[in-house]
């Protein structure tokens, strides 16, 4: 039985595999298993995985129809026989210290989280998060008012499988870690952060991420925010919640006025915010002020000469 469990969804990635696998191979940490779901592969993804599982029986293959990266997931920690669950997607790497460095960190917690570099077009851009040791409280709570990458993705963090008895990833939905985060953080006890780069993500050009139209991202948070204040109805963190949906508007505004989506959208979010009854901190209070004048004029003219 292993003690950790790293769960790998893949879809044709024949390409990227191999190193995706190896690099978790040649962990520092040796008490863990690899469960690679392949989901409904059309091209030599299946076959690398097998011919890696021959040779490595830390390697468990599993094959299913393409059903998404959600689907691949749940089924990877049903599978799973370790304590502890990681995440790692198929066309990404690892340092060799992520298993051991997280694995430490979690000592006394229940998710423990590390930062990680992004490449995208082959430029390495380094997340690094403050070291400390958050209760699940307070980590739900920023997650909800600050919403950093670092916090919200699966994919550079540690959990007990415990905290999965209750929770899955959303089938049928992008940026499923919006949906899943936040309940996870909400059930810890403890979460650790430390500040090593230890995961590589790599944007490719095909990617999902990368093909979609801006509104979609923009969308699946604003449908995640909506969510968490289901979620956290009559609980301490409701507020945050609705808090959460201020943010996803502010977003829609923002994203109208640089035109990465259409403009109608700036008087459509505007118009929230203004009609919104949810206390606001300091910062958006003074983004509040500014959108009520002149149909946001003030607000625009702000923007972009925050962004030039």
């Amino acid at each position: 039985m292993a003690l950790v469990s790293v769960i790998v969804p893949v879809y044709n990635l024949e390409e990227e595999i191999s190193k995706c696998i190896f690099s978790i191979l040649l962990q520092k940490f040796t008490d863990y298993e690899i469960i690679a779901i392949d989901d409904g592969s059309t091209d030599n993804s299946l076959s690398l995985l097998k011919g890696i599982s021959k040779k490595y029986p830390e390697l468990r293959v599993f094959h299913t129809e393409n059903n998404g990266l959600s689907a691949a997931r749940n089924l990877g920690i049903k599978k799973a026989r370790g304590k502890y669950l990681a995440f790692v997607d198929g066309d990404d790497y690892l340092d060799p210290k992520y298993l051991s460095k997280l694995f430490s960190a979690i000592s006394g917690a229940d998710i423990s989280v590390c930062g990680y570099t992004e490449f995208f077009n082959g430029k390495p851009y380094v997340f690094s998060p403050r070291k400390e040791v958050l209760s699940g409280a307070e980590a739900t709570k920023r997650l909800l008012r600050k919403q950093h990458n670092v916090d919200i993705i699966s994919w550079n963090k540690l959990y007990k499988k415990s905290l999965f008895c209750a929770v899955n990833f959303p089938n049928g939905k992008n940026h499923e870690d919006n949906f899943t985060t936040y309940k996870l953080y909400s059930s810890a006890e403890k979460v650790s952060v430390i500040s090593e780069p230890l995961y590589s993500y790599v944007r490719r050009d095909d990617s999902i991420t990368k093909r979609e139209q801006p509104i979609t991202r923009l969308n699946a948070k604003l449908f995640a925010a909506k969510e968490a204040i289901k979620y956290f109805k009559n609980t301490e963190f409701y507020n945050d919640a609705e808090f959460s949906e201020i943010l996803a508007y502010y977003q829609f505004v923002d994203f109208a006025i640089s035109k990465k989506i259409p403009k109608e959208n700036f008087k459509k979010y505007r118009e929230k915010i203004l009609e919104s009854k949810v206390s606001l901190d300091r910062k958006r209070k003074i983004y509040r002020i500014l959108l009520i004048p002149f149909s946001g004029f003030f607000y625009k003219v702000f923007r972009k000469i925050k962004h030039e």
